[in-house]
């Protein structure tokens, strides 16, 4: 195809402009249809504690060694690499890249240099990178890697079930924040704790502790670094609500397991109710997951005719509604990537639409 082909160009001329700056880096992909901003930031977290410096690179922010920083590298093969310029200016040694749809669609993988790809679960981006030579790779349990570029001890799995090499062991939800142990290679036991909430987030933390695990880092760093993330802007992400007596959690997932992740946590940590509020980019397909989970669901759009399913014109809407609804100790989640949208202050759009329901 003549648009793949001229991609592939400009892809090249890219990294030849910029003097291919990977092969003086360790570039790290994360892909996975959700959950790779979170690990991303949390294996950053890990190895900038073990005593690394390190750039992230995602398409919620970019930061060097936890501040957050100007470089954007999601909309072009030259934007990645003046990005990977400035981390070899800066003598990086690790560069962690969120690897998008987006940023396959610039071509950019293949002029890339890979130490590690790490892949929180199935998606096209994730596919792509593990089409990428690397010298390590990090699978969910279950994915076969028969054929792949690594020797069998460079790859590592994680994930609940007894066939994963780096296992979660136990999980214990709280409402500010999660405990997970693992079990590593049937022998290394490991007790971290995080800030952020859920479920999903055991397993963004067991990813991310598989790849610095991998990578030969100081296990001593991992519970430390794993604390050092106290949270990511519409990850499971508590709203201020002032004086109001019940919360409001907003959450971006939108895939299958995410949201069935998201709203089981929700669930098991609500003190009273869950009223569910889901913007348009929720799939219809998902309203039954929503119903069943919830007391009260509130939807955004055109939708399908399912008793106990809410349609309304607008997230302000929805937010209202639920709003109206919730009583003392209820929880209100509300689902999407448009409600945890984030500003440069990340704020999300959820929480901007309760500030101005304040004015």
């Amino acid at each position: 195809m003549e648009g793949e082909a001229v991609g592939n160009l400009r892809a090249r001329v890219a990294a030849w402009r910029h003097r291919n700056p990977s092969r003086s880096l360790k570039i790290i992909g994360v892909a996975g249809a959700s959950g790779k901003t979170t690990t991303a930031r949390l294996l950053g977290e890990i190895l900038q504690e073990a005593g690394h410096s390190v750039m992230t690179l995602t398409n919620r922010g970019s930061f060097h060694n936890g501040q957050l920083i100007s470089e954007r590298c999601d909309r072009s093969a030259d934007a990645v690499q003046h990005a990977l310029t400035v981390a070899k200016k800066k003598e990086v040694g690790y560069v962690i890249l969120e690897v998008t749809d987006e940023l396959v669609a610039t071509h950019v993988l293949p002029t890339l240099l890979l130490t590690m790809s790490v892949l929180t679960n199935d998606s096209p981006g994730a596919q792509a990178l593990l089409n990428e030579p690397v010298d390590y790779t990090v699978v969910p349990s279950g994915f076969d890697v028969a054929g792949l570029s690594v020797a069998p001890h460079q790859a590592i799995s994680f994930g609940d079930d007894i066939s994963a090499e780096a296992q979660i062991a136990g999980v214990k939800e709280l409402r500010r924040g999660t405990e997970v142990d693992m079990v590593i290679d049937h022998q290394t036991k490991l007790s971290v704790a995080t800030y952020l909430v859920g479920r999903a987030n055991a397993m963004n933390v067991a990813a991310a502790v598989s790849a610095a695990y991998v990578l030969a880092a100081d296990t001593e760093a991992f519970e430390e670094g794993i604390a050092r993330l106290e949270r990511i802007a519409g990850n499971y992400d508590y709203i201020p609500t002032g004086d109001r007596p019940y919360d409001i959690v907003v959450d971006a997932a939108t895939t299958d397991s995410s949201v069935g992740l998201v709203t089981a946590s929700a669930g098991k940590l609500k003190k009273r109710r869950l009223l569910i509020g889901a913007d348009a980019t929720l799939d219809n397909a998902l309203y039954p997951v929503l119903k069943q989970a919830a007391d009260r669901v509130a939807v955004v759009g055109d939708s399908p005719e399912l008793p106990g399913v809410e349609r309304v014109e607008s997230m302000r809407a929805a937010l209202d509604l639920l709003m109206r609804a919730a009583k003392k100790d209820d929880l209100i989640l509300l689902l999407g990537r448009t409600f945890a949208e984030a500003d440069g202050d990340d704020r999300t759009q959820a929480q901007r639409m309760l500030e101005a329901a304040d004015e």
